[in-house]
């Protein structure tokens, strides 16, 4: 059965729950849907937009009410967090408006017609940004059907679910100077109806702009590859991703905007270099090789001579000389070894 009418509303101030102003329609909702008190302010305000806070964190993927996915960067205590977005003065019930538009309502109240057009929708993952005679007014935030009058309204709509951005083939200069081509994938949504629609003209082009500026200057802090254990674009995935997000989030929050993932998907050098490198990490893997052969053949070649001595061979100078030499010639040339004799 439905639940029995709610009685009380949230006040204006602080969040104190009183009796319902006059005027205001009561209606029949589902307790789970119910938002009577409003939003906590400074940091509890913050807590609340990246999600519930506990012993690994806050949950930046709750802001939507969504379960956290693989792979998503999440922050933890201690680390620093981008600023959340602030949360949009949300509004309930019946929304009449400031007095120019109120007093319409009442001029025109005999006409049965414009009762229809106080109704307005709000779907599933969606809110509206309110706005009167081009004044903002509050966001409708809940889904369902609402009550706002329509003389001097204008609402715009903003979708909240997630979106994807794909910045493909982005040229960035590594940290050694050399052209690579960058492509990234951005996970975000809009969490504010005011900031989408009404702070920035283009919401989309805004944040495409914005990951890309971020996307070169955090790439070119290191080098597309470096040697062990030295930061570089193909071995700090996890940190670049962290990184990315952090910066991007502080700059899309002026949109709107909730950054939960960036990650790179490709690596390559530019064209113009791409064979010239090609050469020179051959040429690094060969050095690097020779260093290897080379280093094992000596501890082959000591262990070798050493054997033969504790075996009771008395090796002279030259022996010792000519076995080393034999031994490493063999282990570090590249054809087989051709035996000789020599002839006196």
């Amino acid at each position: 059965p439905p639940p029995p009418l709610q009685a009380a509303r949230a006040g204006s101030v602080g969040g104190r729950v009183g009796p319902a102003p006059c005027g205001t329609p009561l209606r029949r909702r589902h307790p789970a849907r119910t938002r009577y008190l409003r939003a906590p302010t400074g940091e509890a305000q913050q807590a609340a937009m990246l999600g519930n806070i506990g012993e690994d964190g806050p949950s930046p993927a709750r802001l939507l009410g969504a379960p956290v996915q693989a792979g998503m960067v999440q922050a933890t205590v201690g680390e620093p967090v981008a600023p959340a977005v602030p949360a949009d003065e949300a509004i309930d019930g019946c929304v009449t408006g400031p007095g120019l538009s109120k007093a319409i309502a009442c001029i025109c109240c005999p006409n049965v017609v414009q009762a229809f057009g106080w109704l307005t929708q709000v779907d599933q993952n969606q809110q509206k940004a309110v706005l009167y005679w081009g004044k903002y007014h509050g966001t409708l935030t809940e889904p369902g059907m609402f009550c706002v009058n329509p003389w001097g309204r204008e609402l715009r709509p903003v979708s909240t679910k997630y979106d994807t951005l794909n910045l493909k083939d982005i040229k960035v200069l590594d940290a050694r100077g050399s052209p690579v081509i960058v492509s990234g994938v951005v996970t975000y949504a809009l969490t504010s109806a005011k900031r989408a629609s009404i702070d920035v003209a283009t919401p989309g082009h805004y944040i495409t702009l914005q990951a890309t500026a971020v996307l070169k200057q955090v790439a070119g802090r290191y080098p597309y590859s470096s040697a062990p254990g030295q930061p570089s674009l193909q071995t700090e995935g996890p940190a670049l991703a962290t990184e990315l997000v952090r910066l991007l989030q502080q700059k899309v929050a002026i949109a709107g905007a909730t950054v939960y993932n960036f990650e790179l998907v490709d690596l390559s050098y530019a064209p113009e270099i791409a064979q010239v490198m090609l050469v020179k990490q051959q040429a690094e893997a060969l050095v690097e090789a020779r260093r290897l052969i080379v280093g094992a053949a000596v501890d082959m070649t000591q262990q070798a001579v050493a054997q033969l001595e504790a075996s009771g061979q008395a090796l002279s100078d030259s022996a010792r000389e000519r076995v080393t030499s034999n031994l490493l010639a063999v282990i570090c040339s590249h054809s087989n070894a051709t035996p000789t004799v020599p002839l006196n």
